[in-house]
């Protein structure tokens, strides 16, 4: 009897791995269920390994029904755990994209030199090319560009405010943003280069005023390549939010009325992040020169959001990295959600994640040859 409740717990596993692989074919709006469902594709994933190692520790031919399932989904497997055992080569174009949380604006790490620290680790890793998202700078104590430039040598950059792409005509965003017609804060995504930068421009997202994606064209000794940075639609957890699941961890006890809330910011970011990705991948279609996209897609790679935006690139994860490549900083997430992908035309020499929690993020960093 025991083995037959096993059975059916494996079937069913196996019918919740094959339907979380429609998550990267329908669009949120249209079957917004699935997003939550290819977001736990990496715990269904396990357990189906644990169920086909289990049948056949037991010398059970049920466990063919496992392993049909984990083949029939090994294409989304690959982008969610992979082993590499090629040799790296380190040697090229250094490109880093890192979510930095506004390097601790409100002092969320309860660390005040959480930001001294995130400039030094840039400084260490010394990336040519640096992409940032939930970037700040102000005309005061947070003068990031200017340090970013001046004191770590990046020459050329890119970094307009998010708050603008959008126009928000609000007297209270104008009041702390603009002074004297002056920009004295401003709150996005930023491109810096050590290389010449000769073109910029920005896809505007008309249901975000808060999420943004640049590209910059890279002069690469000799060799354009536009680069996009891109940060897509946020949950917009509040500390309500926060502390609804903080609960659960301690009481697992979970308000039906709070539970709905964050399903309902949830939902919203899937549909809002699906257009998203659907504005930046048909621009970049639309480019017949070499192309590199990097950023926080907010999402996992079983999901409409990754596998719009990616199209025919590559994840250098992919190519070169290991394990589960966790970038959403937990000491116990499994999760990626920051990506960096390439174009067939540059070769993937190395990829790794720096797991240092001074934002919500850890950085990519990837070395590439042209």
């Amino acid at each position: 009897m025991l083995r037959g409740f096993f059975k059916f717990l494996n079937i069913l596993a196996i019918f919740v791995l094959l339907l979380s692989c429609l998550a990267t074919y329908i669009q949120p709006k249209y079957f917004w269920q699935l997003s939550f469902i290819g977001f736990a594709f990496p715990v269904v994933l396990v357990i189906n390994v644990f169920f086909l190692l289990l049948w056949i520790m037991k010398r059970d031919v049920f466990g063919i029904i496992s392993l049909i399932a984990i083949v029939l989904t090994w294409h989304f497997t690959q982008s969610t755990f992979v082993l590499n055992f090629k040799e790296e080569k380190g040697k090229g174009i250094k490109l880093m994209t890192w979510n930095v949380k506004n390097f601790d604006l409100y002092n969320w790490s309860r660390n005040e030199e959480t930001r001294e620290k995130m400039m030094e680790l840039i400084k260490k890793e010394s990336p040519d090319v640096l992409c940032m998202q939930e970037f700040y700078s102000n005309n005061q104590v947070f003068q990031n560009i200017e340090f970013i430039r001046d004191s770590l040598g990046y020459k050329y950059f890119y970094s307009p405010p998010s708050i603008e792409l959008n126009k928000i005509p609000t007297t209270k965003l104008q009041k702390t943003l603009w002074i004297n017609g002056e920009l004295k804060q401003q709150w996005g995504v930023g491109t810096f280069s050590k290389f010449p930068i000769t073109d910029t421009g920005r896809i505007n997202f008309n249901n975000s005023y808060a999420n943004a994606c640049i590209y910059t064209d890279i002069d690469l000794d000799g060799n354009t390549v536009r680069l996009y940075n891109v940060h897509f639609e946020s949950i917009h957890l509040g500390y309500e939010d926060y502390a609804t699941l903080d609960s659960l961890g301690e009481n697992q006890q979970l308000k039906l009325s709070s539970a709905k809330k964050i399903v309902r910011k949830m939902r919203r970011a899937y549909a809002k992040r699906a257009q998203q990705s659907v504005a930046v991948a048909k621009h970049i279609s639309e480019f017949q020169g070499v192309q590199v996209l990097c950023g926080d897609f907010n999402d996992v790679p079983v999901s409409y959001t990754y596998s719009t935006a990616k199209a025919s690139l590559n994840d250098a994860f992919v190519e070169k990295g290991k394990g589960f490549g966790a970038t959403f900083a937990n000491k116990f997430s499994i999760f990626r959600i920051d990506y960096a992908f390439f174009d067939s035309k540059i070769r993937i020499n190395s990829y790794k994640t720096i797991r240092k929690e001074l934002s919500d993020h850890y950085p990519v960093v990837v070395t590439f040859s042209l």
